[in-house]
């Protein structure tokens, strides 16, 4: 795709994945927008702001000012436990802060083709039988966060001028409003993404914990024990610089209206990736479930088929769960001065 004169505006842009997302659209020479949370004051390679996502006369004069080409929306308030602490919170950025952008987007006119970032807690709870989960299978969430993914979903889709592609035991027309209400200026593509880590990953999520937790370890400053949630939860881990790398084809080549699952295609318990984060760090801990950290609302077991991807625009995961965690411990180690 040639790239020139294509303004990309992400949101989220300072997260996890917003800054990777732009790292990987500058090297394949876009002009790079960020929107972040304007609370934050965050060291950034490419020019972002910092608007409110929930105020809607705020986000419409941003998105008149950038007019951007290609929009990925990545913004949201993403901790599973934080959205069932706050869900009021959760709905106001997870909900109204899409619908916030739509109708900003929407209004100016202008042809905009559009990346919703989305999740696999959207799925819910899944039978093994019908697992690998496809794109068609109905969703469900049981926690809050999957529960504002789903409905952002369909405030996406009801803004694309066409869609859902993925029509079988999905959303059909009548549950979008495609029949009177898209926007005809808008191409929606979503992205449910499954679990991702890497280096960069902050602390209040599993992997990054455990990581940082062994640097500390290894540097004195905590005695070797891992406490942790449920071990025997199962999920389809990958890497986040295949995710935006999935991002960026689902832009490119994506067909309006369709729902892409970002997913490895390969399933691992929890316990399974913290005993390799401990064999990667040649060290002696001890690793030890505790009844407090376990959370009701959590699926047991969810696990991706990137077959649509892997077709629609051949893209597939390409690094390894080991240097994925390799990559994430060195980060940690160096965040904690052991290297």
């Amino acid at each position: 795709m040639n790239a020139r004169g294509l303004k990309t505006l992400i949101t989220g842009a300072s997260g996890f994945a917003g800054r990777k997302l732009a790292e990987n659209e500058a090297k394949r020479g876009f002009e790079v927008v960020g929107l972040h949370d304007p609370k934050e004051s965050p060291e950034l390679d490419f020019e972002s702001y910092g608007i409110d996502i929930k105020d809607g006369d705020e986000v419409r004069a941003f998105v008149k000012k950038v007019n951007p080409a290609r929009v990925y929306h990545l913004a949201a308030l993403s901790s599973v436990r934080m959205c069932q602490e706050n869900p009021s919170t959760c709905f106001d950025v997870n909900i109204k802060g899409a619908f916030n952008l739509l109708d900003s987007l929407a209004s100016t006119g202008s042809q905009i083709r559009v990346v919703f970032s989305s999740s696999c807690e959207v799925y819910g709870l899944v039978e093994s039988k019908e697992q690998p989960v496809k794109e068609t299978c109905l969703p469900a969430p049981i926690n809050i966060y999957g529960l504002s993914k789903l409905l952002a979903e369909m405030a996406f889709l009801f803004y694309s001028k066409k869609g859902p592609e993925n029509k079988k035991d999905s959303y059909d027309a009548k549950m979008t409003g495609k029949a009177h209400n898209s926007k005809e200026n808008l191409e929606v593509m979503i992205a449910r993404s499954f679990n991702h880590t890497g280096p960069g990953q902050e602390d209040r999520f599993v992997f990054p914990y455990v990581a940082r937790t062994l640097a500390r370890i290894e540097k004195g400053l905590e005695e070797p024990l891992l406490k942790m949630g449920n071990l025997k939860t199962r999920r389809d881990i990958l890497d986040v610089r295949d995710v935006v790398k999935a991002y960026s084809a689902i832009m490119d080549k994506g067909q309006p209206g369709t729902i892409y699952n970002v997913t490895s295609s390969r399933c691992i318990s929890i316990e399974e990736g913290v005993r390799m984060l401990v064999e990667i760090s040649k060290l002696n801990v001890k690793i030890q479930e505790e009844e407090s950290r376990m959370r009701s609302y959590d699926i047991p077991e969810l696990h991706g088929d990137a077959t649509l991807a892997n077709i629609d625009l051949g893209w597939r995961s390409e690094l390894t769960l080991e240097e994925t965690m390799k990559d994430l411990l060195h980060y940690w180690r160096t965040k904690e001065g052991v290297i």
